[in-house]
């Protein structure tokens, strides 16, 4: 919220907020319902006809009755946990990360010696999916979709790092786990699930390719028996652990403090996350998940719009500010604020958002459209969106620092700065004026320009 007042200003500062929120709501209700899926897996390996429960609902509600039964459960046992305060979801994350991480390292070995090999889906995917073997620039360009579909999932973590990051002892001790753990924790799942699912193939030719989790574990009490309901309750345990974590912590905590943040004078963060997990019901998400894959791919895809943001938001913060804001200011809601712009919106912001956003527009809506045939655009436009994030990131950062250095000199440099010199109040936000003369300063602004 805070750093977004730097760059948007108080009121702009309402389009960050409600982005995260609405995107806080569809992933609560929708890991909520993964998370629930393991509560499934749980009740089944203990009692076998869970499995096979009466269905009571129509063909049309998305879901059945026994998977309503266990997202009830995970909703309820997960609303204590938003009790707590942000800082203590240390431990019980750690925890979680570790029971989690031995239970999928366990899931990948047994598959593998099952197997005996990685599997036809790692050696030969082309016969599994039944499609000629990718090369040149096609191999190339399915590799950037697949880049920026991964960036996409994080798009929104990306952004609201420092709202668990500011919890911090020390400035600087979130810098190790964004630099190697989480890199090696995101390459290693997905190394994991792809090889364990390959293996999951060769054994169990007949299911389908069990790329969900509860749906391999099911099929490993199928196929194995009696003896094989305590391995499935543990793993599936392990995982629920970790869905909690991430679903509370994520999602919750994240939007709840979004939504105190949008409206501080009635909810704090508990409420807020109260608010977040309720309306994660409200939208149906057995609905999304199992009768609408599109709109899965638009939330995968909103990194469209998230990208331009992270980019304002670094352009901002690191080249211009070079990482020095005066906090009492962003408390200050008027013009004697650094950070108070027209009106209370710094519409640089936004126009250079709008920049960075619509080249990716026509590849996005054709991504997300049920219908192929309904809107079609060439493959340049695809291509386009295959770079969305990075693409968007880039454009909407450069933009926004043309805007500030270009608009500087139009207005005046001189003026500027004899501002600069009699007062500490800077319009334009831009922080090498306080510190540097005037020649200096014209110089730099110059040099920018020519480059």
């Amino acid at each position: 919220m805070f750093t977004s007042l730097t760059y948007f200003d108080r009121r702009g500062s309402w389009f960050t907020l409600l982005n995260r929120i609405i995107l806080s709501c569809c992933w609560y209700g929708v890991q909520g319902w993964y998370g629930g899926q393991m509560i499934k897996v749980m009740i089944g390996s203990i009692w076998p006809s869970f499995f096979t429960l009466k269905n009571t609902f129509g063909p049309d509600a998305g879901m059945q009755t026994n998977e309503l039964i266990s997202f009830i459960i995970f909703w309820a046992i997960s609303l204590p946990v938003l009790l707590l305060r942000p800082e203590q979801y240390r431990i019980p994350t750690i925890v979680s990360s570790v029971v989690v991480s031995i239970a999928a390292i366990a899931l990948f070995i047994w598959a593998l010696a099952k197997q005996g090999n990685v599997g036809p889906l790692w050696s030969n995917p082309e016969d599994v999916y039944g499609v000629g073997k990718l090369s040149g620039s096609q191999l190339s360009w399915i590799m950037m979709r697949m880049v920026s579909s991964g960036i996409g999932g994080w798009a929104g973590g990306i952004l609201y790092q420092s709202d668990f990051s500011r919890y911090a002892v020390h400035s600087g001790d979130q810098m190790w786990g964004q630099i190697f753990i989480i890199p090696i924790c995101l390459l290693g799942t997905n190394i994991l699930g792809i090889i364990t699912t390959s293996c999951a193939r060769g054994f169990y030719p007949d299911e389908p390719l069990l790329w969900k989790l509860y749906d391999l574990l099911q099929a490993i009490q199928t196929h194995g028996g009696t003896g094989s309901r305590a391995a499935v309750f543990f793993a599936a345990f392990a995982f629920f652990l970790a869905q909690v974590s991430v679903n509370v912590v994520a999602c919750g905590v994240v939007g709840g403090m979004d939504l105190a943040a949008l409206l501080p004078k009635y909810i704090n963060i508990r409420r807020g996350s109260f608010i977040i997990a309720i309306i994660g019901i409200c939208i149906n998400p057995w609905k999304i998940l199992n009768t609408a894959n599109s709109f899965i791919s638009a939330i995968s895809a909103y990194a469209v719009f998230l990208g331009p943001l992270t980019g304002i938001m670094v352009a901002e913060y690191h080249i211009l500010r070079r990482r020095r804001i005066k906090l009492s200011h962003l408390f200050i809601p008027n013009s004697t604020s650094d950070y108070w712009f027209w009106h209370g919106l710094n519409w640089r912001a936004p126009v250079a958002w709008v920049l960075g956003v619509w080249p990716s527009l026509p590849g996005f809506s054709a991504s997300v459209t049920p219908t192929p045939t309904l809107v079609h655009v060439n493959n340049t436009c695809m291509h386009v969106y295959y770079m969305s994030w990075l693409l968007g990131l880039f454009i909407s950062g450069t933009e926004l620092w043309r805007l500030i250095v270009i608009l500087t000199i139009v207005s005046g440099v001189e003026e500027e700065v004899s501002k600069t010199r009699s007062t500490s109040h800077v319009p334009l936000a831009i922080p090498w004026v306080i510190e540097q003369r005037r020649y200096d300063f014209v110089s730099s602004v110059n040099s920018h320009l020519s480059a």
